[in-house]
């Protein structure tokens, strides 16, 4: 840190002159107190380098804020829900199936219904869930929750007699699971009986 040429100067003539004359330096009585402001002043920048400064790291913390809020809004902290009614489905020749599927915090994107039966899948349903203007979960309106009526016809399907298994699939619109979302699926065990 550099002093004054000034400063220097008087400092380095009171010293030569007490050691030639060996007598002690008399400084005056605030010498401590200026030398202190002296160093604080060439220690601060100018107010004209703080300026910049201080609006980037309030650029950066709002910068940090907002990111934190989109992310936090976007990961979601509920996995979808589904329901199925009725509880126990017996499939004569026709059978009409209430489903209902939601998610609570980022709303639905994918519905998927199938059949399952001896290793044979039959899709039943599947319904991309359209949410127009939403931009990173920022606006827009979201499809929370979904109702559909799914009908199981036996000799459409080609459902033979005997167990089968109605799986649902909902994924909603979070950011979890590589930005995919949060997976949830129910499986119903379903009795075909045609006869």
């Amino acid at each position: 840190m550099k002093f004054p040429k000034e400063q220097i100067d008087k400092l380095e003539k009171a010293l030569i002159a007490a050691y030639r004359r060996q007598e002690t330096v008399q400084f005056p009585s605030d010498w401590r107190q200026q030398l202190r402001r002296d160093l604080r002043a060439k220690a601060r920048p100018a107010s004209a380098t703080r300026a910049p400064r201080r609006i980037l790291s309030w650029a950066a913390a709002a910068l940090v804020v907002i990111m934190g809020w989109v992310f936090l809004t976007n990961l979601d902290w509920y996995d979808p829900w589904i329901n199925i009614k009725p509880v126990i489905i017996f499939v004569d020749s026709r059978a009409d199936v209430w489903l209902e599927a939601g998610d609570m915090d980022s709303g639905l994107k994918h519905l998927t219904v199938t059949c399952v039966q001896g290793g044979k899948e039959i899709k039943l349903l599947s319904h991309e869930v359209e949410h127009p203007h939403r931009v990173w979960g920022l606006i827009g309106s979201t499809t929370k929750k979904f109702q559909i009526t799914v009908v199981l016809d036996a000799k459409v399907l080609h459902l033979h007699n005997g167990p089968a298994k109605i799986v649902v699939a909902a994924r909603d619109l979070s950011w979890r699971d590589n930005f995919q979302g949060r997976l949830a699926t129910l499986e119903k065990d379903i009795l075909v009986n045609t006869r």
